[in-house]
């Protein structure tokens, strides 16, 4: 095998040139992978000693990284909030931006609170609720049975108590709660063209694709989420940039009059917070 460092130096260059704009990250972490290292120790080359087994399988996973197959897929696991959470190609790759939902939403959880992650892909978000308060009683719905057993695996890693339901939006869902937490698809039809080639090949389309307007799927939320909500309850959602304004509207058409906007990193409006009027 060559010297480490040397293999990692190359391995990176060539994502570079391939066109990963993370290139310095994914050669970090599929090279912390390929020689079980930690992410912190995976420049301590001289330190470890690893064997042409684990070079030959960090130059297989550049390859795939180098065709456009995201780094989480890669090595299944994606960071969100204070947790990891295992990933593959059922379900989407948890965001940053999608932690907003968690700053929004954390200090309003109180002990015994009913909370609906609904469209939970990963599980991600109702996960990282219940891990900021072990107390909450926890429901993660999704109309995939794939993506359904996909935060079964995570809610077992994180130990945490939570029901699961399958559920084409609120389908099959007949209780109430005081929170209820979506990331529902949202890319507009036309959007389609400027997503990233690894999104395109390697996430689930009907996770992605909200209709024409991108607003299809969560106008159909809209109209339901009220009867499944209890007296004060809220829902928090994300959509996509340049969608506020007209999720507002469609917020007053159905008679919810209780929206608070929050910005992203990039000062976007990204998450609303809508209280139930009665």
């Amino acid at each position: 095998m060559k010297n480490k460092q040397s293999l990692f130096l190359s391995k990176k260059e060539l994502l570079k040139e391939a066109g990963c704009d993370d290139y310095k990250e994914s050669a970090k972490r599929l090279f912390s992978k390929a020689f079980g290292m930690s992410l912190a120790q995976s420049y301590k080359y001289q330190t470890y000693k690893g064997s042409n087994e684990n070079a030959s399988l960090f130059s297989e996973m550049v390859c795939s990284r180098a065709v456009g197959v995201p780094t989480s897929q890669i090595v299944h696991s994606r960071s969100f909030w204070q947790n990891d959470f295992y990933v593959d190609g059922t379900v989407l790759d948890p965001r940053p931006e999608s932690e907003l939902i968690i700053e929004v939403t954390k200090n309003l959880l109180f002990d015994g609170m009913r909370v609906l992650d609904l469209g939970c892909g990963s599980g991600c978000i109702g996960l990282s609720l219940y891990k900021e308060n072990p107390n909450i009683t926890l429901f993660l719905s999704d109309f995939s049975k794939k993506a359904l057993n996909l935060a079964k695996k995570n809610a077992e890693e994180l130990k945490a108590d939570c029901e699961f339901i399958h559920s084409d939006l609120f389908s099959n869902i007949h209780n109430k709660f005081d929170l209820i937490v979506a990331n529902l698809p949202y890319i507009a039809k036309d959007d389609f063209c400027y997503l990233q080639r690894e999104i395109i090949l390697h996430e689930p389309h009907e996770a992605l694709f909200g209709g024409r307007s991108g607003l299809d799927v969560i106008k159909l939320f809209l109209v339901d989420v009220n009867r499944h909500l209890n007296k004060n309850g809220i829902f928090v959602m994300e959509f996509g940039k340049g969608q506020d304004f007209l999720l507002q509207e469609e917020l007053l058409r159905c008679n919810f009059n209780k929206a608070c906007f929050y910005k992203d990193l990039n000062n976007v409006n990204r998450v609303v917070c809508v209280k139930k009027d009665t």
